[in-house]
């Protein structure tokens, strides 16, 4: 049976290849597909193609592309995906110390100051700029 696959290319440190990581397999054809392979050994269920494993919320890659065929992968040998609850805990503590509006700001008043700088204009930026200043303006601190 012919499979369209999608991939993505991940380095992992524990051996430092080049893993060509398979994210999606179908029998018919669909936009971003990478290669066409001749296999059976993707399981299926329900017409659709196991390629991640489903007992986590995290859907690790189950299978990878070694020399135009596709071979089992064990996530499991990689800190890379062993660590995933470590990254997400670090993830949602920086989500809560950072403040994107704030992050915004500042990123509006710089970009505002180096174009002033290097006396450049750019439209678009100056009435995005306005709007929001306006908007600010007419909210003050207090009132919320």
């Amino acid at each position: 049976m012919k499979l369209y696959i999608n991939t993505k290319k991940i380095i992992l440190k524990e051996d430092n290849i080049e893993h060509e990581l398979i994210l999606k397999a179908k029998e018919e054809e669909f936009l971003g597909y990478d290669l066409i392979i001749d296999t059976e050994i993707v399981k299926q269920i329900d017409d659709r193609y196991i390629v991640r494993e489903e007992k986590t919320w995290w859907s690790f890659p189950l299978y990878e592309i070694i020399d135009n065929k596709i071979v089992d992968f064990d996530y499991t040998q990689y800190k890379y995906f062993v660590d995933t609850n470590r990254r997400m805990t670090l993830a949602k503590k920086i989500g809560k110390v950072y403040n994107p509006a704030s992050e915004n700001k500042i990123m509006r008043k710089t970009l505002k100051k180096i174009l002033d700088h290097l006396e450049l204009e750019d439209n678009s930026f100056e009435k995005y700029n306005r709007k929001v200043s306006d908007i600010i303006e007419k909210n003050p601190k207090d009132n919320n």
